[in-house]
C-alpha cells in the first residue's frame, strides 16, 4: 500500500522538490478488520496536503481481524526526496 502513500508525496514533490518531513496517521482499526477513523497524530511535513492525502489513503486499508476489539494504531511514514 506504500504506492498509494507515494503517489501523495510525489504530488507535492512538483510544487516542492526538496520536500521532506514525517506524516504520522493515528487510525483505528474495528472489529471487522476495516479502518474506521484516521487523523494526523503530530506530522511535521511541510505541506498539508500531502499530510491530507496520506491519512485519507489510510481509511482504505484493512487489516486481519484484531484479537481483542478495536485497535488504535500510530504509523509514521518519513517521506525525501531522491
Amino acid at each position: 500500500n506504500f504506492g498509494r502513500f507515494r503517489l501523495c508525496y510525489e504530488a507535492g514533490l512538483r510544487g516542492n522538490p526538496t520536500l521532506q518531513g514525517r506524516v504520522v496517521t493515528k487510525f483505528v482499526i474495528g472489529r471487522d478488520g476495516a479502518v474506521s477513523q484516521s487523523a494526523d497524530g503530530g506530522s511535521d511535513l511541510p505541506d498539508q496536503a500531502v499530510t491530507s492525502c496520506v491519512v485519507r489513503s489510510f481509511q482504505n486499508l484493512s487489516f486481519p481481524t484484531p484479537e481483542s476489539g478495536i485497535v488504535t494504531v500510530s504509523y509514521p511514514i518519513m517521506f525525501s526526496p531522491g
